[in-house]
């Protein structure tokens, strides 16, 4: 079952009727990107996803969400559903254009690659109409009745945007098949990466213990052929546990480190 690696609920101020989700290293100024979402949820490029709103001057509600995989579908209790991809080198930044950048370098557990996104939508067609009345029973948009009965309607715009790779639902979040070298690795390389270093010297030194299993079975087998076979089954027997010690040992150094580094990114479901 798919696991919430991180939620973060901010409000956004939309220009020009929408918000981009973007990767840090993309200007979503600059000309190549998605065309605008008019009369849709979202449009898309590369490595940008623009999230269509109906509103200009009040804000609306985010709520982001990474998973370790696809998450379980939610559409029943939201008006619209779009589906896209993205590409993001391990981050993203959410830009509200001339109000500024809503998060910016916000670092994700699924590291560099492609990541589908589902975003959800509701009381885009409410907050419409119910600002449109305000005009209707205050002439002036700057007293304080208008003011305070707009403020009701901030935040009540909706919006939910899900991500997760899922090529790496079964690796990097833990889920991985082969030999014991290839988990090292994948589990190191999820690690921040001062973590990562000091965690590969603790590997290196618990390999030495298996390189000199295979020295001694060398030259046990060498020196006394009579009792080759004894020894060699004895070392082997050393060997195995030997490299368990290490995988063990990998994975103790890293598990910790991968989970405070979520941490440090949003709350952690």
């Amino acid at each position: 079952m798919s696991r919430r690696l991180l939620q973060l609920v901010i409000p956004v101020t939309p220009e020009r009727r929408m918000f981009r989700i973007h990767d840090p290293a993309v200007d979503p100024d600059a000309p190549g990107g998605p065309l605008p979402p008019v009369g849709a949820l979202i449009s898309t490029n590369r490595e940008q996803l623009w999230v269509g709103s109906l509103q200009e001057d009040i804000n609306v509600r985010l709520v982001l969400e990474e998973w370790d995989g696809a998450p379980p579908p939610c559409g029943d209790a939201w008006d619209e559903e779009a589906k896209g991809s993205v590409y993001l080198r391990g981050q993203l930044s959410i830009s509200m254009g001339q109000a500024g950048t809503a998060v910016h370098g916000l670092r994700l557990g699924g590291g560099v690659g492609d990541y589908s996104v589902r975003v959800y939508a509701s009381n885009r067609d409410v907050v419409t109409r119910r600002y449109t009345a305000l005009f209707d029973r205050h002439r002036n948009p700057l007293s304080d009745e208008f003011q305070q009965e707009k403020k009701t309607l901030e935040g009540l715009e909706r919006y939910l945007v899900q991500l997760w790779r899922d090529s790496l639902a079964e690796t990097d979040y833990g889920l991985v098949s082969g030999s014991s070298g290839t988990l090292v690795g994948s589990t190191l390389a999820c690690c921040a990466l001062p973590v990562a270093a000091a965690a590969a010297e603790r590997v290196w030194a618990l390999w030495l213990v298996v390189d000199l299993a295979l020295v001694l079975v060398e030259d046990c087998c060498v020196l006394t052929p009579v009792l080759a076979e004894d020894c060699c089954a004895l070392f082997g027997s050393l060997l195995v546990t030997a490299e368990i010690a290490v995988l063990t040992g990998a994975l103790d150094a890293c598990g910790g480190a991968c989970r405070s580094e979520c941490a440090r990114n949003g709350t952690i479901a």
